[in-house]
């Protein structure tokens, strides 16, 4: 058990599995780790909404996070939805200092449901991102978060700077929905910034990216990669998860995190 890679997601349940803790499993398993969960949330959704969010006990998650901790190394925690500014709090916390922290700072769904309130923005920016080794903003999460309006690939760089003067040691700007920069991730830390990049694929909104995203950098960091090759490694295997989706519910597409086996999930008998 020593030489196996361990990961934990620490977010909101996905009752239809194309995003959240569900997704982030599936993910894990495809980059060869071992990944765990701490629930954060609930949530009622299908392809389409989300009909109901629930919240979880502070106190349990971080009973879930100290009994992980009991028995397992872990090698990355990743957040996703945290809900509200007492989840945030728990889950700062509860999650040890010394182990890699992804923040993926989900504020709301691809069907545009709030995720997050304002108090729990507020605590994101105090608790998390201060811990986070890398944070995974998109667009409108980087625009909620810093105030900065992005328009352009100037805009897009000055909230990249935000992030790292707010104390995150490093940022992925997800540019899967800038027109301006279409497909291009802006990579930024104390040595500078690099784009990230790789073939655009004619389909947006596909549900479950973010999620996808952020579980593969944690994958490879708790593999052992630093944070930048874990997230030019990430960076492929989003880009091959988004190539080999399906459309799981009636115009709506999701990731396929098993894209490497070439394996969809259409009925064959």
């Amino acid at each position: 058990m020593k030489d196996m890679a361990f990961a934990v997601s620490v977010a909101g349940s996905d009752s239809s599995a194309g995003a959240g803790l569900q997704v982030d499993l599936k993910t894990m398993t495809a980059c060869g780790v071992w990944g765990m969960t701490v629930v954060a949330a609930l949530t009622a959704q299908n392809g389409h909404a989300v009909s109901a969010v629930e919240g979880v006990p502070p106190a349990f998650i971080g009973a879930q996070v100290d009994a992980l901790e009991a028995e397992f190394a872990i090698g990355c925690y990743k957040t996703g939805m945290l809900m509200n500014a007492e989840t945030v709090r728990a889950a700062a916390y509860a999650i040890p200092k010394t182990t890699p922290l992804v923040v993926d700072p989900v504020m709301v769904s691809t069907s545009r449901a709030r995720l997050l309130d304002e108090e729990g923005e507020d605590a994101v920016i105090s608790l998390m991102l201060p811990r986070a080794d890398v944070t995974t903003p998109n667009l409108l999460e980087a625009e909620y978060l810093s105030g900065i309006k992005i328009t352009d690939e100037k805009s897009m760089e000055r909230a990249a700077e935000w992030f790292l003067d707010t104390g995150a040691k490093s940022v992925v700007v997800k540019g899967g929905h800038a027109q301006f920069r279409r497909g291009v991730d802006v990579y930024m830390d104390k040595n500078g910034m690099t784009l990230i990049e790789d073939k655009v694929l004619p389909y947006s909104d596909i549900h479950g990216s973010g999620c996808c995203y952020a579980s593969a950098i944690a994958s490879y960091i708790a593999l052992g990669c630093d944070v930048f090759d874990a997230v030019c490694q990430a960076k492929k295997f989003v880009t091959g998860a988004i190539e080999y989706s399906w459309e799981y519910s009636p115009g709506r597409r999701t990731m396929n995190p098993f894209w490497q086996l070439h394996q969809t999930y259409y009925k064959k008998c």
